[in-house]
């Protein structure tokens, strides 16, 4: 390798572990103290590096807002399509839907809780953005052009996912002593037994409830 171009390899190398590090001090500090009250002289603290090295990477906060919300889309592993490989039947596929975005949900609680009162931020509606349209893509993967062009199914459907209304759903089974996976089985019955009234999904099929569930 030419030593010019081993050297700028080695300096976008160094460039990344930088924005790397601030990233991780900024998820670290966002935990602890919240958006609002955690600076970029805070950050910059944490991750060992000086306050214009942030402005450098990130031209601001906002700017290092929207690569935490770009990280965590990321770390988060928000469900795709990806999800419904090898599987046909349309209450497989449904089932399916409702554990993998249970699922995010949990894993994703702790961060919604952190940024809640943030996403008026551009950085964050950007990201917000993302999560939206790559669910929309994954639903219409799952239920299928019919039910994605009925307006009035796909709200229903928001509602019963929707993290601020799926969040109260679960905590009130898991305050029950439902276990996690018997909680994954009721929203899917939710969702089958809906959609069956409705489109005839799973039609003829008995749902299928896990013991205790």
């Amino acid at each position: 390798m030419a030593p010019r171009a081993y050297t700028q390899r080695r300096r976008a190398e160094t460039a990344e572990s930088t924005r790397a590090a601030i990233v991780d001090a900024a998820m670290t500090l966002y935990r602890e103290n919240g958006v609002a009250t955690t600076t970029l002289a805070a950050i910059a603290a944490r991750a060992d590096v000086s306050r214009g090295t942030i402005l450098h990477h990130f031209g601001g906060a906002d700017g290092l807002l929207e690569a935490v919300g770009r990280r965590l889309l990321e770390t988060l592993d928000l469900p795709d399509e990806r999800i419904l490989d090898g599987i046909d039947d349309p209450e497989a596929r449904i089932r399916a839907f409702a554990g993998a975005m249970i699922r995010f949900f949990e894993r994703s609680t702790p961060w919604w809780q952190v940024f809640e009162s943030e996403m008026q931020r551009p950085g964050l509606q950007a990201r917000e953005a993302d999560y939206w349209a790559g669910l929309g893509r994954l639903q219409a993967a799952a239920f299928g052009p019919e039910v994605s062009a009925d307006a009035t199914a796909m709200a229903t459907i928001g509602a019963l996912i929707h993290p601020g209304t799926m969040g109260s759903l679960l905590w009130v089974l898991e305050t029950a002593g439902v276990g996690s996976e018997d909680r994954i089985v009721i929203v899917g019955d939710l969702l089958v037994a809906y959609l069956g009234r409705r489109h005839g999904t799973a039609a003829g099929k008995e749902v299928r409830r896990s013991p205790g569930a």
